[in-house]
């Protein structure tokens, strides 16, 4: 499987607040793109599934490690299929950090004694700029810009850096490989259930969800302008999958929240299909 993004985040969800967050915020500003999975291992999953999993998807895992880690329910298992997984290819894979209580960790984990980690206390910015040097990611072109998708239902994070020339419908694609999500949802039906996301402003969510259904399925995205996301008139609609960036106002560091919504262009075998909307529907008026 190609690789999705430059580094899958593994952590304890205790530690998200106080480093994870300043961590991504430091790789949005570099260019870095990451996999964040905030959803614990379940009953009887497979650790070394999600780890190869998220392997797959990513150049790198970094493994954030601290007081948390070493409390989730199997700490060992994980680090020893990530390591396991690293030794077998022999490509270096695994970026151990440690974020807090370095003793406890190297106590609970003493083969990192023999790999070079680094810790938090170097600061973010030092940590993001030695991945990106790792990944031999140049830094963002001129013009290029960063954008920080998160589906609302799985809780993953996915970082681009894109032309503001791009379509919705590529910035949506792109988001659904670096997380993993299908435009299929298994409801137990006898036909698929066919879903279509939406790109949420995260400063216009409360607006999103205030709309009737009826206009949330017309809606491809939703973009706050700069310095006044609470005003419905300074919000933009997207009604068009073609619709590019530039056209509806999505600058750098717009933060993303992607909702699923019911597909009506996907209709059963046997029902009449009719025309779509083209491009160019895009403006200030929410659809109501």
């Amino acid at each position: 499987m190609e690789p999705q993004q430059d580094v899958f985040i593994s952590h304890a969800g205790h530690d998200k607040e106080q480093y994870i967050q300043a961590l991504t915020a430091a790789f949005v500003e570099k260019g870095i793109t990451f996999w964040l999975d905030n959803i614990e291992i379940g009953w009887g999953d497979s650790i070394t599934r999600k780890i190869n999993d998220g392997l797959a998807r990513s150049r790198f895992v970094l493994l954030c490690l601290s007081r948390a880690f070493l409390l989730r329910p199997w700490p060992e298992a994980e680090l020893g299929a990530a390591l396991s997984i690293q030794n077998d290819t022999g490509v270096k894979r695994v970026l151990p950090l440690i974020l807090n209580d370095k003793e406890a960790v190297l106590a609970r984990f003493p083969l990192l004694a023999d790999l070079s980690f680094r810790e938090f206390s170097i600061g973010p910015t030092a940590i993001a700029d030695e991945i990106r040097s790792l990944t031999g990611r140049p830094s963002p072109a001129s013009g290029e810009i960063r954008i920080v998708v998160e589906s609302v239902h799985t809780g993953h994070i996915c970082s681009i850096t894109a032309s503001p020339r791009v379509s919705v419908a590529w910035l949506v694609d792109r988001a659904k490989a670096g997380m993993g999500l299908s435009d299929l949802a298994d409801t137990g039906a006898y036909e698929p259930f066919h879903v279509r996301w939406v790109l949420v402003d995260a400063r216009a969510d409360a607006v999103w969800r205030m709309l009737p259904r009826a206009s949330q399925r017309r809606l491809h995205a939703i973009v706050a302008k700069k310095d006044s996301p609470r005003k419905d008139s300074d919000l933009l609609f997207s009604l068009s999958e073609r619709d590019r960036l530039d056209e509806i106002g999505i600058g750098d560091g717009v933060v993303f929240h992607m909702y699923a919504i019911e597909d009506e262009d996907r209709h059963p075998p046997c029902a009449i299909r009719t025309e779509g909307e083209t491009g160019g529907n895009w403006g200030q008026v929410p659809p109501f």
